[in-house]
């Protein structure tokens, strides 16, 4: 009866079996592959649940015997057969796979480094590292960047028809390609505006207009832009940046004064200061990356240190002292990572 029952019901048997093998089969390397690409995860479940409910058939019909003490090998054969197939072809799958995702990966970086290194490149050469010869203003600046590139910015540069001395200092938010790219927005749009005898506070106006019009809120600028005649007048707006140290004898004085930083409001309005220099006066910008700079004991530098840095070498060419404060900043941060952009501007009049 018993061999009759099993010759009647073996093909249904060994479906039965088959079907339960490879939903088994299934779940147990699953995990193998859980981190493929949905495209793959479907025919691969396909091709699991296939060759599992096949094997799992083949063991149950060829296993031998009737009784029941024979349903468990016949169930461990078609368990364990495909299970071990499956798990052995998913491994190496997943090696393979994990690969050359890694090699993607590689190329994508290398290729992202390269995009980045060609960025600085190109934002070195909108900050020109050469300066006016003017006989009677020395002028010096400096950017470091706390990434491959940042969003400080200056400009120095003489008006072709009148022979006055521009310059600007600005301070973008953020850090990175976003800043860079606002950064760069910044110059254009100051830069295509700007032109011989204009009001700064005009200026500041139209570019603050152009950049509120055309950002997202939480993207602006501080920003410092002044104008300097021969005859020693300067005419400034501080568009809510640090303000610049002007240092007269060993005393100090800030230019502050001016409006909100630049693409907050697009109505806002600005202010221009005036005031008279005299030889030997040092005017110094700076972002805030120099003052915030950080050691590793999480002291910043703060206006004290950069303070005793300029004086130390007051009546110094503006280049000697650039470089006392990026020795001084330094030797503060001892080596600790640099969190903001650093960006110095020094004229001193001759």
């Amino acid at each position: 009866m018993l061999y009759y029952l099993h010759e009647q019901w073996q093909p249904g048997w060994a479906a039965g079996c088959g079907v339960f093998a490879g939903a088994v089969v299934h779940r147990a390397v699953e995990p193998a592959y859980s981190g493929f690409p949905a495209f793959l995860r479907r025919p691969l479940t396909l091709a699991v649940l296939l060759v599992g409910t096949i094997l799992a058939v083949w063991a149950t019909l060829m296993a031998p015997g009737y009784g029941f003490y024979y349903l468990l090998p016949r169930w461990f054969q078609a368990v364990t057969l495909p299970v071990v197939a499956a798990s052995l072809g998913l491994a190496a799958a997943a090696v393979i796979y994990s690969h050359n995702r890694l090699l993607q990966e590689i190329e994508q970086r290398e290729r992202m480094e390269e995009d980045l290194r060609l960025a600085r490149g190109i934002q070195e050469s909108l900050l020109s590292d050469e300066f006016p010869a003017v006989p009677w203003v020395d002028s010096c600046a400096c950017n470091v960047p706390s990434r491959d590139v940042g969003g400080d910015y200056y400009e120095v540069f003489t008006d072709d028809d009148t022979g006055d001395l521009e310059f600007a200092i600005g301070d973008v938010s953020g850090k990175g390609v976003p800043a860079a790219l606002l950064m760069s927005t910044l110059q254009s749009s100051f830069l295509g505006v700007s032109s011989s005898g204009d009001n700064l506070a005009r200026v500041c106006e139209r570019v603050n207009r152009f950049l509120a019009e055309r950002t997202a809120p939480e993207r602006y600028a501080t920003f410092f832009v002044g104008r300097l005649t021969e005859d020693a007048f300067l005419s400034y707006v501080n568009a809510g940046h640090n303000p610049p140290f002007l240092l007269r004898g060993g005393e100090l004085q800030r230019l502050s004064g001016g409006g909100v930083p630049l693409g907050l409001f697009a109505r806002a309005e600005y202010e221009l200061q005036k005031i008279r220099l005299q030889p030997g006066d040092l005017v110094l910008c700076y972002t805030d990356g120099v003052t915030e700079a950080m050691s590793p004991d999480h002291e910043e530098f703060g206006e004290r240190r950069l303070l005793q840095a300029v004086r130390a070498h007051d009546g110094r060419p503006a280049a000697d002292i650039i470089a006392a404060v990026r020795l001084a900043v330094d030797q503060h941060t001892r080596g600790a990572p640099q969190h903001d952009d650093l960006t110095l501007l020094a004229l001193w009049l001759r």
